[in-house]
């Protein structure tokens, strides 16, 4: 599909439900998801095991678990793949919905056009990333460890492109609000709230330990 098809599709009712539902989504499961990674106690901040690359340091976290905390850990991972759904969704409509205020021959639309697929991306290589941390639990303290190190790498490649489309949006709507095209509505305002701050920096704070 090429980028320019964006520039019509999915329509702009789509896109505002497409978000609503990321949202609602996003509220219902989030609890949930929390709720199971408390109980499995995993012992690491959020971005450094990810970005650990390393297999050994890996099974020393999952040495201090006992196998129902990993189990609870298991669950949790599985669950995080309907977060992944939620951030994706929300990123690739709401880059659109805002780039499409700008003008059809601006830069500022042109690359919306991409930064909303990586927020897809994004996605992908979370779930990618799952997919390996299952893998990992299978065998704890016997898997190989490269799968540590690609599953740090689809880690890395996502937090890139989370922290892309956040930036995108931030900055491209306080351009907009500059240039006068459109002013920050609540609904924006409440919207980058709920999707920037507790996705990528309160979830790591609250499942810290």
């Amino acid at each position: 599909m090429k980028l320019e098809k964006l520039a019509n599709w999915p329509s702009e009712r789509n896109i505002k439900i497409l978000i609503y539902f990321s949202i609602i989504l996003y509220a219902v499961h989030f609890p949930i998801l929390a709720y199971y990674w408390t109980l499995s106690t995993f012992p690491q901040n959020f971005y450094i095991h990810q970005l650990s690359f390393s297999g050994s340091y890996y099974k020393s976290l999952l040495r201090s678990m006992t196998a129902e905390q990993i189990n609870y850990y298991r669950i949790a991972i599985i669950l995080d793949d309907v977060y992944a759904v939620s951030y994706g969704i929300f990123y690739f409509s709401m880059i659109l919905y805002l780039g499409r205020k700008f003008e059809e021959v601006s830069k500022w639309r042109k690359s919306g056009y991409f930064i909303a697929i990586l927020g897809i991306i994004a996605a992908i290589c979370d779930n990618t990333e799952n997919g390996f941390i299952l893998l990992m639990l299978t065998d704890p303290q016997g898997f190989p460890d490269i799968w540590a190190i690609i599953h740090s790498c689809f880690a890395l490649i996502k937090l890139i492109c989370i922290w892309t489309c956040i930036i995108w949006i931030i900055v491209a709507d306080i351009h907009l609000y500059k240039a006068k095209i459109h002013t920050l509505k609540p609904f924006l305002v409440v919207i980058i709230s709920i999707a920037t701050v507790p996705i990528v920096i309160i979830y790591p704070l609250i499942l810290w330990h």
